[in-house]
């Protein structure tokens, strides 16, 4: 027993997390705005890479309408003003990591201090290097927000190195397993 339970620690050791504790912080993103549809970019907002850090990244989100501050796993769009996003087949924007510095996006979640009123987990999309917020049609005030928690994972391939702890780990297992067995006795 005491082999068998040297052999999952080591092989438990030698296994990858698939969770990262990534941030948005110091990665560097692309922010674009799409009107009337997800291929026409916006002019009216602030496109374009950014480094994240400090401060509001995107202060005009659209049509000064809203500014848009990631800090850690957080995406939180704070409104200037009273209106609604225009019917469309898309209105709203994509944010990207173009430079491959995150690990993957594995889910996008609304936080519960979000109010834009009808918005849901439909108005969002999302890829292992992107988001997408699709707006269109709905309204707000001056006193609506949309705060996004963002899950980060690792999808990467293992390293060579860690194949070869994989394999050390699955090979300790299994001699403790032959060796820790006892020969049975033939009966007759």
């Amino acid at each position: 027993m005491t082999r068998l339970r040297t052999a999952l620690i080591a092989l438990a050791l030698a296994t990858p997390s698939t969770v990262d504790a990534q941030t948005f912080d110091g990665s560097t993103l692309t922010y674009q705005y799409y009107f009337p549809n997800s291929g026409t970019p916006y002019p009216a907002a602030d496109n374009g890479s950014f480094l994240v850090g400090p401060g509001i990244e995107v202060t005009n989100v659209s049509d000064n309408r809203a500014t848009l501050d990631i800090s850690g796993s957080n995406i939180f769009i704070d409104f200037l003003n009273s209106s609604n996003w225009g019917p469309a087949e898309f209105n709203g924007w994509i944010l990207s990591d173009q430079s491959d510095s995150l690990a993957a996006i594995l889910g996008v979640s609304i936080d519960p201090s979000t109010n834009l009123g009808a918005f849901s987990l439909s108005n969002i999309s999302f890829t292992g290097d992107s988001i997408t917020v699709n707006w269109q049609g709905l309204s707000f005030t001056d006193s609506t927000v949309v705060s996004l928690n963002v899950a980060f994972g690792d999808t990467a391939v293992p390293e060579a190195s860690t194949w070869a702890m994989m394999l050390l780990g699955f090979g300790a297992a299994g001699i403790a397993l032959r060796c820790g067995r006892k020969p049975k006795l033939a009966t007759a």
